[in-house]
């Protein structure tokens, strides 16, 4: 076992995997030196020695407790479709992660690789544990509920974080608007989301990100007009974006110019997804100087 594993975190993370039944951890070695940095864990129903899920508290990304890879085509069970695992470990990803994980293993190289503060971590492996024990049906990501009650309109500055809920109840189902609206109305959820998590206590204080629109439908009008105006490019990098969600990583994704500043329409812009969460809390001009290092390299 780890050496790391007395640390209070490390050994509640474990506990929670340890608690499905449907996997199995992989002690350690010194003559297995890849398996003492972390915990590594298999599915009982793979052969043995093909691991499925891995935890690094070393992290190669400082700023996270710990950081985690997933292998989609093991995690699903030996007859189903890898796809929808993916795709619901790529909405978890953008749901729960903190800082962009480093590569700690090149193999598999299909990984999906996450970077969680603490209680995140937790909340994602619950999730995991869930999905697992299902019979059937397995890593269907949740549909936005269709048209319920009307917004009310009250001013920004009189909402309460905690008190904006995630949920939409006024906005279209995604299976009925078109793509760039189903887009705004996803931004529109993750936002909110964020807003209402702004300053809470756990291990740390969660970043202030308020919310400055008159309602959802501001917000929504100004996301419209973003998404048209990047003409499908992404407004640091200029690579095409991928509207359908085929590539997950190139998915339009609304990131805050100033990472300080909060959620206000002149503060935003239209990103890949995978650029968003390069940039972390980078200024853009910061960040642009090093893209144009890379690219120049």
């Amino acid at each position: 076992m780890p050496t790391d594993i007395q640390d209070t975190r490390l050994v509640a993370l474990k506990a929670a995997l340890d608690a499905s039944p449907y996997l199995k951890f992989i002690p350690g070695s010194t003559n297995d030196p890849k398996l003492v940095d972390g915990l590594y864990y298999e599915h009982k129903k793979l052969k043995s020695g093909t691991w499925v899920l891995s935890v690094y508290q070393n992290v190669m990304t400082g700023g996270n407790d710990f950081e985690m890879a997933v292998d989609p085509g093991r995690l699903a069970w030996p007859d189903d479709d890898q796809r929808p695992a993916r795709r619901w470990l790529e909405a978890q990803k953008e749901r729960l992660q903190h800082l962009e994980s480093g590569v700690h293993s090149s193999k598999p190289p299909n990984a999906v690789r996450f970077g969680f503060k603490h209680e995140a971590a937790l909340e994602f492996v619950s999730a995991i544990r869930k999905e697992l024990a299902l019979s059937k049906n397995r890593w269907q990501l949740p549909q936005q509920s269709p048209v319920a009650t009307p917004p009310v309109f009250v001013e920004a500055s009189t909402i309460p974080p905690h008190a904006v809920a995630p949920e939409l109840t006024h906005v279209q189902s995604i299976a009925t608007v078109n793509p760039t609206q189903a887009i705004a109305n996803r931004m529109l959820q993750t936002v909110k989301a964020t807003c209402a998590q702004s300053g809470l206590q756990s291990i740390v204080v969660a970043k202030n990100k308020e919310w400055h629109f008159r309602d959802d439908e501001h917000f929504l009008s100004v996301v419209n007009a973003l998404l048209d105006q990047a003409r499908g490019r992404c407004a640091l990098s200029n690579v095409q974006l991928d509207l359908t969600n085929k590539n997950p990583e190139l998915s339009p994704s609304l990131d805050r110019k100033r990472s300080d500043g909060h959620y206000d329409p002149g503060n935003l812009q239209i990103v890949a997804r995978f650029i968003n969460r390069w940039k972390s809390d980078m200024a853009d001009d910061e960040f642009l100087h090093l893209l144009r290092t890379v690219r120049s390299a």
